[in-house]
């Protein structure tokens, strides 16, 4: 290569030169700037996430919230309802065991009745006796009990004063006849014992 050629190429390599290094640099400066906004899209979308795993928790927890509002209205309603079923059935039981008694009241009655002396008069008794019995111990089983009521002080709750009569020398306000029996259901009045009373 001839010394002009070398010179001219190494005019033109100083010509370029620097125009080449400012080229290499423009283009990392493209490069550093792309990666920027590359990585603040990156964070703007870790940020987008975060907030949507925010709102997701806070729907979440809402929900939660209104599942257990919603247990606790089901646990409510279920308790009110048994409730109502076991008053429903000790009222229609209560109703049951009252209506039986005038049956008891009857037997009674013809236990009173049935004294003389006819030969079947005996085996009358005894039928009855048993059907009393039976009716008797059913309602025992129900907790149904006679009151015991004579010679007590009269209780307006428990006993029912049809009739009165002079005290005389004893004290008033004492139950001197039963003119009907009073019944308990459990420790609660399922009828009131008809009486009579001194004054």
């Amino acid at each position: 290569m001839s010394e002009q050629a070398r010179e001219s190429t190494a005019d033109q390599d100083l010509e370029t030169g620097p125009e080449a290094i400012d080229d290499n640099n423009a283009d990392d400066g493209v490069d550093e700037t792309v990666g920027a906004q590359a990585v603040e899209l990156e964070v703007e979308e870790v940020r987008e996430v975060e907030q949507g795993s925010s709102v997701q928790a806070s729907e979440s927890e809402q929900l939660r919230q209104q599942l257990l509002r919603l247990q606790a209205d089901f646990d409510n309603f279920r308790k009110r309802t048994r409730q109502e079923r076991e008053e429903l059935q000790s009222f229609a039981t209560r109703k049951l065991l009252g209506e039986l008694l005038p049956i008891v009241d009857n037997f009674d009655r013809a236990m009173s009745v049935l004294t003389g002396d006819d030969a079947a008069l005996p085996t009358v008794r005894t039928g009855v006796e048993m059907v009393q019995r039976q009716l008797l111990t059913l309602l025992s089983q129900y907790e149904v009990r006679p009151m015991e009521v004579l010679g007590q002080a009269f209780d307006p709750k428990v006993h029912e004063a049809v009739l009165q009569e002079p005290a005389g020398d004893g004290p008033a306000g004492i139950v001197k006849e039963e003119l009907q029996k009073g019944y308990w259901l459990g420790d609660r009045v399922l009828r009131p014992a008809m009486v009579k009373v001194t004054v």
